[in-house]
Protein backbone atom coordinates (compact mmCIF):
# COMPACT_ATOMS: atom_id res chain seq x y z
CA UNK A 1 0.00 0.00 0.00
CA UNK A 2 1.36 3.45 -0.93
CA UNK A 3 1.68 6.20 1.63
CA UNK A 4 0.29 9.60 0.65
CA UNK A 5 0.90 12.89 2.40
CA UNK A 6 -2.56 14.20 3.20
CA UNK A 7 -1.57 17.85 2.77
CA UNK A 8 -0.29 17.22 -0.75
CA UNK A 9 -3.62 15.61 -1.71
CA UNK A 10 -5.53 18.64 -0.46
CA UNK A 11 -3.13 21.04 -2.20
CA UNK A 12 -3.36 19.24 -5.54
CA UNK A 13 -7.15 19.18 -5.57
CA UNK A 14 -7.96 22.53 -3.94
CA UNK A 15 -9.40 24.96 -6.50
CA UNK A 16 -10.33 22.23 -9.00
CA UNK A 17 -13.84 22.01 -10.42
CA UNK A 18 -16.28 19.85 -8.50
CA UNK A 19 -16.60 16.44 -10.19
CA UNK A 20 -19.81 15.43 -8.39
CA UNK A 21 -22.44 16.44 -10.97
CA UNK A 22 -22.49 18.13 -14.36
CA UNK A 23 -24.82 20.81 -12.97
CA UNK A 24 -22.39 21.86 -10.25
CA UNK A 25 -20.20 24.88 -11.03
CA UNK A 26 -18.32 25.06 -7.71
CA UNK A 27 -14.63 24.72 -7.03
CA UNK A 28 -13.21 22.65 -4.20
CA UNK A 29 -12.32 24.49 -1.00
CA UNK A 30 -10.68 23.36 2.21
CA UNK A 31 -13.09 22.96 5.04
CA UNK A 32 -14.33 20.50 7.62
CA UNK A 33 -16.69 17.57 7.27
CA UNK A 34 -17.90 15.85 10.42
CA UNK A 35 -14.91 17.33 12.27
CA UNK A 36 -12.28 16.11 9.80
CA UNK A 37 -10.18 18.02 7.26
CA UNK A 38 -11.86 17.92 3.88
CA UNK A 39 -12.26 19.43 0.45
CA UNK A 40 -15.85 20.51 0.07
CA UNK A 41 -17.72 22.02 -2.84
CA UNK A 42 -19.55 25.14 -1.61
CA UNK A 43 -21.98 24.98 -4.56
CA UNK A 44 -23.40 21.50 -3.89
CA UNK A 45 -22.13 21.03 -0.27
CA UNK A 46 -20.51 17.73 -1.19
CA UNK A 47 -17.32 16.58 0.56
CA UNK A 48 -15.06 15.28 -2.21
CA UNK A 49 -12.05 14.36 -0.06
CA UNK A 50 -12.17 13.63 3.67
CA UNK A 51 -9.06 12.97 5.72
CA UNK A 52 -9.34 11.27 9.09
Amino acid sequence: MATVDRRSVLQKLEGKECPWTEDCTGTLERGRYKGDEALVCPDCDTPIVRIW
